[in-house]
């Protein structure tokens, strides 16, 4: 019989095992999807394009392949050619640690040919989805407002304009909405001249997206009325001072689909007068309360 030496045998293994470390390590090269951010086009039936997508959820042939914070190069242990889809993130309602899929817009879909260590540019535009319905667009730029303020208001509540007011008091076009506080008018509320009686329950996606720069805190309010006739109001959210323009997604799914006792609503938009300031403001634009029509 051939005696094998040990140092022969030795040899071998190393071969052998350097050969299955090199073929796992090919194995587990991913291939890459880079997304520096999702923008939202809008028809000119849906308002404004402001939007603020924070998260990529990416799935791969229909597996989860988690949450992406933007901008993101994301690995995928794949390659060749694979659906991936990528469903719009945002911070319901502003929340850092709730970060979930907006339901509103259509996830995206595009089929890609995956090369291992190699990165895939993809310029992403997302669009709401056909069945979402616009049941009010306030963009303060027609002379009609759809917010009237209230009897607990005593500050003034105007648009703003961009040839009269500081340039940051516009978000947008021509005009914001603007309320202006001071120490003696120190109370601010609108509420929506519409009733909206047909909001759907029953866990359909509901929101408000709405653009805010203030100076004090903003209080987000629904005033829900049942068969009684009488309004009850609520505060939905509390929107903190911000010296820039942010957006905000509104989660009113839960308050309209568990609210059996209602079934007609107003949203107000409250404020009071931050007494460390000579005036205090609160400036607003591209209002909307949407929903998904799944009827």
């Amino acid at each position: 019989m051939r005696k094998i030496y040990p140092k022969l045998l030795f040899l071998i293994s190393v071969v052998f095992l350097s050969s299955c470390a090199k073929k796992m390590d090919e194995a587990y090269i991913p291939s890459y999807i880079n997304i520096d951010e999702i923008n939202v086009l809008t028809t000119g039936s849906q308002g404004s394009s402001s939007s603020y997508i924070t998260d990529a959820w990416v799935y791969l042939d229909g597996d989860d392949r988690g949450a992406h914070p933007l901008p993101s190069r994301i690995p995928l242990l794949a390659e060749g050619e694979h659906l991936v889809k990528i469903a719009p993130g945002i911070k319901l309602n502003g929340v850092v640690g709730t970060r979930v899929p907006y339901p509103l817009l259509e996830p995206i879909e595009v089929d890609l040919n995956l090369i291992k260590d190699s990165v895939k540019n993809l310029n992403i535009n997302a669009k709401y989805r056909s069945n979402s319905k616009f049941e009010m667009i306030e963009d303060f730029e027609s002379t009609n407002i759809k917010f009237e303020t209230t009897t607990n208001n005593n500050a003034t509540f105007r648009t703003t304009h961009s040839t009269t007011d500081p340039s940051d008091y516009i978000f947008e076009g021509v005009h914001s909405g603007g309320g202006f506080l001071t120490e003696k008018n120190n109370a601010f509320q609108i509420v929506t001249k519409q009733m909206f009686e047909e909001l759907p329950k029953q866990g359909v996606p509901i929101f408000i997206e709405l653009d805010f720069k203030c100076s004090t805190t903003i209080i987000v309010g629904v005033m829900s009325y049942g068969a009684d006739g009488i309004g009850v109001s609520s505060n939905l959210i509390y929107l903190p001072p911000t010296d820039i323009w942010k957006k905000i997604y509104i989660n009113l799914t839960s308050t309209i689909s568990y609210d059996t006792d209602a079934f007609r609503y107003k949203f107000l938009i409250s404020a009071d007068h931050n007494p460390s300031l000579e005036e205090s403001n609160i400036l607003i634009d591209n209002f909307k309360l949407i929903y998904r029509d799944i009827q």
